[in-house]
């Protein structure tokens, strides 16, 4: 007799009573082949019979196994045989209970490692004269950068914020804001130009192989040189209004020249406390203003100073007008003299 597929089901789920187990057992015994639909290599795998087999049974379905490699068709059903003998009885019923309920093994989690944040790297700022004219840059920390044509600044993006370092290339005028937890510091070529408050001037077109300038207008500098120079026999500098230095790169020497153009002490007495702002101002509408404000006089030609123009600040109570004007000559590659009450510009 053929038994529904509802009762095999039902006995594979452990659900049959005594009399059904035994008419399913019976079944199977008698047709082996019934029990293929059941047999997937899952539930083989995953199956753990209570008992073993006898060493005599186990022996003979050995041999079975062993000559299907001549016999297939017969071994088939040999095969099932002996399975449907293995599995009879408590063993099947076990087999059934391991074939609807065995549970999958969890997973391992895997945990990931978190990834390791890495800080973006501080960029550069660059900006370039690409004009005929000095360009005024005013950076973060308050200083200003007279940008001579041709000339490029370099500093990183949190300049004013982590330090103040500046690399140039070319030629500019430093006015530095002073913070005394900061220093301003200039890299060209070999040198390192550092001030708090001050004017000073760097001139670098070629740092490998031409000279490098610095010049003091105003305040103290300390020139420094990088560890190249530094086992070369260089030693840090520190320059006086008036005073530069020249280095030249390929020689490694460094000249400082105590006599050049120093401004002469300003003999006329200043207005108190008056500043003056100028943006983009033709440089003759300020000789002529601060010789009218100063009462004396200042001499140039106005053909000379074509095309010249001043961007800035003059406090009268921070600094004398020679030093203001002095800048502003070494701003333009002018020369200022002064006897008594009259001062003279010239290119």
């Amino acid at each position: 007799m053929k038994h529904p597929a509802t009762l095999l089901e039902k006995f594979f789920r452990g659900e049959c009573n005594e009399a059904e187990k035994q008419a399913v057992t019976a079944y199977f015994a008698e047709h082996p082949e019934a029990l293929q639909p059941w047999l997937t290599e899952e539930s083989w795998h995953s199956f753990h019979p209570e008992h073993t087999l006898s060493t005599d049974v186990s022996d003979k379905m050995l041999a079975v196994i062993e000559s299907s490699t001549w016999e297939k068709k017969k071994v088939k059903t040999i095969y099932y045989k002996w399975i449907a003998a293995a599995v009879l009885g408590a063993a099947l019923t076990g087999f059934a209970w391991s074939r609807y309920h065995h549970q999958p093994v969890a997973p391992i989690a895997v945990v990931t490692p978190t990834a390791r944040r890495v800080a973006a790297p501080d960029p550069y700022i660059q900006q370039a004269n690409h004009t005929r004219k000095i360009m005024s840059i005013r950076l973060k920390d308050g200083s200003t950068a007279a940008l001579a044509p041709g000339s490029q600044l370099k500093y990183l993006s949190s300049f004013a914020i982590t330090g103040r370092e500046i690399f140039l290339t070319g030629e500019a005028v430093f006015k530095v804001a002073p913070d005394k937890n900061k220093p301003f510091t200039v890299h060209a070529g070999n040198l390192a130009t550092t001030a708090l408050g001050t004017v000073f001037k760097v001139t670098a077109w070629n740092a490998v192989k031409g000279p490098i300038r610095i010049q003091l207008i105003s305040g103290k500098v300390r020139v420094q040189p990088d560890s190249l120079g530094n086992s070369k026999g260089l030693k840090t500098t520190y320059l006086l209004p008036g005073e530069d230095l020249s280095f030249d790169p390929v020689r490694m020497t460094a000249i400082i020249n105590k006599n050049g153009h120093t401004p002469n002490k300003q003999v006329i007495t200043k207005p108190e406390k008056e500043i003056f702002t100028f943006n983009n101002e033709p440089l003759a509408n300020i000789f002529r203003l601060m010789s009218e404000k100063y009462h004396l006089t200042i001499q140039f030609q106005e053909g000379t100073l074509s095309d010249m123009s001043f961007t800035g600040t003059f406090d009268s109570s921070k600094e004398s007008l020679t030093d203001f004007l002095s800048t502003i000559a070494t701003l333009n590659n002018l020369t200022i003299k002064q006897t008594n009450n009259v001062i003279y510009v010239t290119p």
